[in-house]
């Protein structure tokens, strides 16, 4: 945040800063005490329209750490009401914070959109560190897009300020996992195995096990993409007694995916079944729905088809745009075998007509 701001009271303006510290810096606690305090300051009346503006922006961007996403949704759209009277600090902050909402809700489309907005005014911010973690969120939502060489770039521009900051090594080591992942889908492997044992490299020195996690995962993704199965599986194996990382669900379906691969339909069905367990504790549909897509291929060969067109619905309801052009365009083929031209040609206009739009989705996660 600028530190040039015009506030109401010096009082009210450091605590404005500490607040949106601690949400960056994922302290909820201190954030719901300092939220509490600014609550107290507005409260008396005594603030301005541009300091009251900013507090609700930085509340919305509170809610997003909270998962409030309702409530950040509400404020955004609060804020965007007074566009004409918005500040170019203000509108820096809204954009940002709204295609941070947008991206917590997997609208990754109208995210980058919002991010674009963003740029034109980085030169109103002087916090170069505030700058890195607005060019880390680009590249982050632009990878989800599939906009690689992209994604890439802001990523090298985060790596060009966190380095420059010892204290922001852990920032710097994601973001190198983020750029050896634009590289894995770049099919340039040498560099991404680079990027990722650098990364590795950087938490050896010190305790940060669950950015190790992350790190494995991402090797064995590297390797499986590689089609080097035993390797794969080696980092792979590391991930599983870790069920709070955030893409758990992904380790166990590649660990699937090369049981069945290999012909080790038992271990396949065994990674099925934790899969599905932990569905259960922590539903998500679209995995929900790539397992059994995984699963009917090797298994239940007799119900792919149906599963596939029951795929095709769920993720063309969710705006799953790659997930939908690969089952649509798996199932147009096969009709087309079949000599069932009206269904073929149904599923190969919804896959083309993904196929050409703007954004492919793949999801990442």
């Amino acid at each position: 945040m600028r530190s040039d701001v015009t506030f109401n009271s010096e009082e009210l303006r450091e605590l404005l800063n500490l607040w949106y510290m601690n949400i960056k810096l994922k302290k909820v606690q201190a954030a719901e005490k300092l939220k509490t305090e600014v609550s107290e300051q507005l409260a008396k009346g005594e603030a301005n329209d541009d300091v009251v503006k900013l507090a609700l922006l930085i509340h919305s961007r509170h809610h997003i750490l909270c998962k409030n996403y309702l409530e950040a949704e509400k404020l955004i759209s609060q804020v965007e009401g007074f566009s004409p009277y918005l500040k170019e600090e203000h509108l820096y902050y809204l954009h940002l914070f709204k295609g941070m909402y947008l991206y917590s809700v997997k609208d990754y489309y109208n995210a980058i959109e919002e991010y674009g907005e963003v740029e034109p005014y980085l030169n109103y911010i002087d916090d170069e560190i505030e700058k890195a973690e607005f060019f880390d969120l680009f590249a982050s939502a632009l990878y989800y897009l599939d906009y690689t060489n992209r994604s890439a770039i802001y990523a090298e521009k985060a790596i060009y300020i966190y380095q420059l900051y010892p204290a922001y090594e852990r920032k710097l080591t994601r973001t190198k996992i983020m750029i050896a992942l634009n590289y894995i889908d770049m099919n340039e492997f040498d560099l991404a195995e680079e990027y990722l044992h650098s990364a590795l490299q950087d938490t050896s020195t010190k305790y940060d096990y669950m950015l190790q996690v992350s790190i494995y995962h991402n090797l064995g993704f590297l390797y499986e993409r590689k089609g080097l199965f035993e390797a794969a599986k080696r980092y792979l194996v590391k991930v599983l007694e870790h069920t709070e990382f955030d893409n758990y669900l992904s380790t166990i379906y590649m660990l699937t995916s090369i049981a069945f691969e290999e012909g080790d339909f038992d271990l396949g069905k065994q990674y099925h079944e934790k899969a599905m367990d932990y569905h259960k504790e922590k539903p998500d549909e679209d995995y929900y729905w790539k397992f059994k897509i995984l699963y009917v291929k090797y298994v239940e060969k007799e119900n792919y088809i149906n599963v596939l067109n029951n795929a095709v619905k769920y993720f063309e309801e969710k705006n799953r745009f790659y997930e939908l052009q690969t089952c649509a365009d798996e199932l147009a083929t096969f009709y087309s075998n079949e000599r069932d031209f009206e269904r073929a040609n149904h599923f190969y206009r919804l896959a083309l007509g993904h196929h050409n739009n703007l954004i492919m989705f793949h999801s990442r996660r």
